[in-house]
């Protein structure tokens, strides 16, 4: 299909509209050249953190889009604003991230202007796997922060991307005039609890408290620390942020029928009998590829752990048989921590019977560092 340029421009108007009316708050299109710079910059950030490296290439993200629609003529980017969570949520309750309420519901609107597209005749594939903050630097939708995330004058940070590679021609904004507007500012920086904030922006994963969580192995100890009552994402580096003034006062939190799914008792109390009306509730919220019963569990284990409430007790007795290893490991982790006469009975208990050899190290450094 061949337009003219003000058939182009008519397109991307009436594009535009009816994303709004989709609840988007930005909506830009740039060209299809190769995010060059995107991958040089993977390579550095995997030579920063070379036990991560692999987790790139399992993404299967192209710098090309070329490589994912050959007849690829533009890239439309769009913003799903949100207003950020409140990172404390009732005791006893894991707290999570609006951004993973909010992504899917950007996405589902994304995926109706997608259909916008293909009933003019277009193709549209809704968020490829390619650089999407790169995209969305060089459409004008915003600046890269320290803390890698996409800063927009409007909106901040607090907002999900999405995008359609097409094969519709359709005018291209200006890119922002650089990659990055901080200049010294370093408080996302000095602020990341675990100092995965890296050389120029660099951001090491491994470090990392939101990666570390999408893990289903053992978190590192110092992290487990820092994980607080956070059973899924961070946003400290975002919080601080002088881009997100304007929600200074204004974190709010979700409403109590999507709060209650996230009780940790529950959670520790019911895996071994199924946990999957919790989890299909949690996912309804969150996403069901976050709501995963291993993930999730081991996350609330260390939470439990950093309560320090001897009330967690019980639960990490039980959590202390699961048949996975790092979950085993957490709760001998969180007993120790929070310590007292019957934590240290029951992992005694637990040290003649275990075989792994990771968990009977947590179990013998828990057993080391309990109080009585």
């Amino acid at each position: 299909m061949f337009l003219n340029n003000m058939d182009e421009l008519d397109l991307k108007n009436e594009l535009i509209e009816y994303g709004k009316a989709l609840g988007f708050g930005i909506i830009k299109v740039t060209d299809v050249k190769p995010f060059d710079l995107w991958k040089n910059s993977i390579e550095n950030i995997k030579s920063l953190d070379p036990s991560t490296s692999d987790s790139w290439d399992k993404r299967g993200m192209v710098h090309d889009v070329k490589d994912i629609l050959p007849s690829a003529n533009s890239i439309i980017v769009a913003v799903f604003p949100y207003v950020p969570y409140e990172v404390k949520f009732p005791n006893g309750y894991g707290s999570y991230s609006a951004h993973y309420k909010y992504y899917p519901i950007g996405h589902e609107s994304m995926k109706k202007l997608g259909e916008f597209l293909i009933q003019k005749g277009y193709r549209a594939i809704i968020d490829a796997p390619f650089s999407l903050k790169s995209a969305a630097n060089r459409a004008g939708v915003g600046y890269f922060g320290k803390n890698g995330v996409i800063h927009t004058k409007a909106y901040g940070s607090f907002i999900t991307l999405h995008s359609i590679l097409t094969d519709a021609k359709l005018p291209a904004d200006g890119s922002m005039d650089g990659i990055s507007d901080c200049g010294q500012c370093s408080i996302c920086v000095n602020s990341c609890p675990t100092g995965a904030i890296g050389p120029n922006g660099a951001i090491i994963q491994s470090r990392c408290v939101r990666y570390n969580m999408h893990s289903s192995d053992f978190i590192p100890v110092d992290i487990r620390e820092k994980i607080g009552q956070r059973l899924l994402g961070c946003d400290i580096c975002q919080m601080v942020c002088p881009r997100n003034k304007m929600y200074k006062d204004k974190y709010v939190l979700p409403p109590w029928d999507e709060v209650s799914p996230f009780n940790i008792k529950s959670l520790m109390a019911n895996w071994d009998r199924g946990l999957k009306g919790q989890l299909s509730d949690m996912g309804d919220i969150i996403g069901k590829n976050f709501a995963r019963a291993q993930r999730i569990l081991s996350t609330a284990v260390i939470i439990a752990g950093n309560s320090k409430d001897e009330s967690y007790i019980p639960y990490l007795e039980h959590t202390l048989v699961h048949p996975h290893p790092p979950i085993r490991g957490h709760s001998a982790w969180a007993i120790g921590r929070i310590g007292g006469s019957r934590g240290l009975k029951i992992l005694k208990e637990a040290l003649k019977c275990e075989k792994h050899p990771k968990v009977l190290e947590e179990i013998r450094d828990g057993i080391d560092n309990i109080v009585i």
